[in-house]
């Protein structure tokens, strides 16, 4: 039977950037250290992944260590929507699901209860640093934006590191992984071939990110209702946007991860993702990737 028109179309239309996909090559000769940043809403959900894949990741002999930094107190209205119980109210978050999934799971949770800044990445400078952005406002992803400047080891230059970022808003989600916020520093990326050793920051990605929603600017003048509205979610997008960003963690640390991007919908139940390409990352920063991107020999070469 001789194809219509319109199904050479759909043919021809179809995404093979799955198959097409490589892998993330990480460091994998030393420590590596998790830093999860914003134990609130999606933070408090996310947080006993991270202690199980820590316990997991040293029982096979890698050496990972887990950090909670939040200076936010448990307060009556965290229950239930956040991961926290009344008998925790009054208590810093941090510590709070520290204690908790540290007797937990058998490992050692630090607890910081301070504001996250960029120069509690410089301790860990021997070590693999993945930044778990569960932020809610503009100024700390500008924070965690700044602390992935300048930290490589290798030859090539390999990214020491990371920032997976876990948003979401009302019914939607979204969970981001990158190294580099400007493009000029993704050229390498694809120097290996079968793998890529660098990616697109969740602020080159989305710029919108570092903008400051309306109730982020001093002054406003919103009532506590009208807050109410704007910050208004369904019950479940904090767990759901937890359980993907889980999921971007285990292939990371597994050398299985080919996916750079995910965003779903509760409403419709739908998800896309965007996947580890020379064409998908070079579209980010609206590059060629034939003229953008280095080969191995060009990288040797300089």
């Amino acid at each position: 039977m001789a194809k219509t028109k319109a199904s050479k179309a759909a043919v021809t239309s179809i995404d093979l950037s799955y198959v097409q996909a490589v892998p993330i090559l990480l460091p994998q000769d030393g420590r590596t250290h998790l830093m999860l940043v914003g134990t609130g809403g999606t933070g408090s959900w996310l947080a006993p992944s991270l202690a199980r894949l820590t316990r997991l990741l040293n029982d096979a002999g890698r050496r990972v260590s887990l950090t909670f930094v939040d200076h936010d107190i448990v307060e009556a209205g965290n229950v239930p929507r956040q991961n926290f119980c009344y008998a925790e109210i009054g208590q810093h978050k941090a510590v709070a699901l520290a204690t908790r999934y540290s007797a937990a799971w058998g490992v050692e949770i630090r607890a910081t209860t301070s504001p996250f800044k960029r120069d509690m990445v410089s301790g860990h400078y021997n070590e693999l640093v993945i930044l778990i952005g569960c932020v809610d406002n503009a100024a700390a992803r500008q924070e965690l934006a700044e602390t992935l400047s300048g930290r490589y080891r290798g030859s090539p230059h390999v990214p020491s590191t990371w920032w997976l970022d876990a948003g979401n808003i009302k019914e939607w989600g979204q969970v981001l992984l990158g190294s580099e916020t400007k493009a000029e520093t993704l050229r390498p990326a694809f120097q290996l071939g079968t793998a890529c050793i660098a990616l697109p920051s969740p602020t080159l990605q989305h710029p919108e990110l570092l903008k400051p929603l309306p109730e982020e600017i001093a002054g406003n003048n919103l009532s506590c209702e009208q807050l109410a509205l704007l910050n208004a979610q369904s019950l479940m997008v904090n767990q759901r946007v937890a359980a993907e960003a889980a999921d971007f963690l285990l292939r990371l640390l597994t050398n299985s991860l080919t996916r750079f991007a995910t965003y779903f919908d509760l409403p419709s139940g739908s998800a896309r993702s965007k996947y580890i390409t020379r064409e998908s990352v070079a579209a980010v920063v609206g590059e060629a990737p034939d003229q953008f991107f280095l080969t191995l020999a060009q990288g040797n070469g300089r």
